[in-house]
This record gives structure tokens, C-alpha cells and sequence, in this order.
């Protein structure tokens, strides 16, 4: 049995949260997130504005979304209320973490080497954070090694 709101697909030609979910997936998490806690006909009407589309796709996107564990679904049949089991934040954070364990775990050390070369790109500020991080990993780490004795 899989985690509630693991991700099991990525599309490679796919843009942020659309690369692990639907379109419309993406869209009804985008406005979920964005209302924090919400009803079917307040994203219904918030998408529609976009989009034509039935209150019934909604609904049944939205349902499916609480039974693979995205949402959390509150209240008496008819008046559900709804919120994101995780923010868009924590969301996003384990998706990439899913998925660079899984790259690194398949592909080793080329995946590595991606990463590497990927972050020729990433702004100069960003990279001196990271770098950060990865002494403060590091320190943290050899801390909680046991001294050979």
C-alpha cells in the first residue's frame, strides 16, 4: 500500500505541480491551496472563471483527490469542506525528494553528475545556500558518527 498522496507518475514535459498531477489535478490543488479551506462550488467557481467546466467534473476530481489522499474531506455529505493534506510547500519538497532518491537510486552516479551540472544554472545566492547546507549536513553527519576506539 502506497503512502496517502504519493506521487506515482512524472511527466517530464509536464510544468511544477503538473508534472506529478493532471491538468485539472494541478488546477483544483492550486486553488485548494490557495483558498486553504474550501467547498467544491467555491473551486468551481474559481476555475470556471478560467474555464468552462461542470460542476460535476469538480466534484468528482475533488473526491478523487481526498480518496488518493491529497485532500482531507470535513463535515456531512453535500457540505464537505476541503483543505490540502500538506501545503504546497511541504507538497512540492517531497515530490523532489521522491524523485531525486529514485534518480540517484536507478541511475547512481549520473543522476549525481545532472544534478551537478544542473546547478551551473541555478542563481549564484541559491548555490551559496546550498552550499551551506551541505557543510552543515556534513558537520551534522561526522557529529553523529561513534569515535573508533
Amino acid at each position: 500500500m502506497r503512502k496517502p498522496g504519493s506521487v506515482r507518475i512524472f511527466k517530464l514535459d509536464g510544468r511544477g505541480v503538473g508534472r506529478v498531477l493532471g491538468s485539472l489535478e494541478t488546477e483544483v490543488m492550486e486553488e485548494v491551496w490557495r483558498q486553504r479551506e474550501t467547498t467544491i462550488r467555491r473551486v468551481w467557481e474559481a476555475i470556471r472563471r478560467r474555464r468552462r467546466l461542470s460542476f460535476n467534473t469538480v466534484m468528482t476530481v475533488m473526491n478523487r483527490l481526498a480518496t488518493k489522499g491529497f485532500l482531507i474531506r470535513r463535515g456531512p455529505s453535500g457540505r464537505y469542506r476541503f483543505q490540502a493534506r500538506e501545503s504546497r510547500e511541504v507538497f512540492l519538497a517531497g515530490v523532489s525528494r521522491a524523485i531525486a532518491t529514485g534518480l540517484v537510486k536507478d541511475f547512481g552516479d549520473y543522476a549525481v553528475a545532472q544534478f551537478v551540472a544542473a546547478l551551473r544554472e541555478v542563481d549564484p545566492a541559491k548555490l551559496e545556500a546550498l552550499r551551506q547546507t551541505v557543510a552543515e549536513t556534513r558537520i551534522g553527519s561526522s557529529a553523529r558518527k561513534p569515535s573508533a576506539r
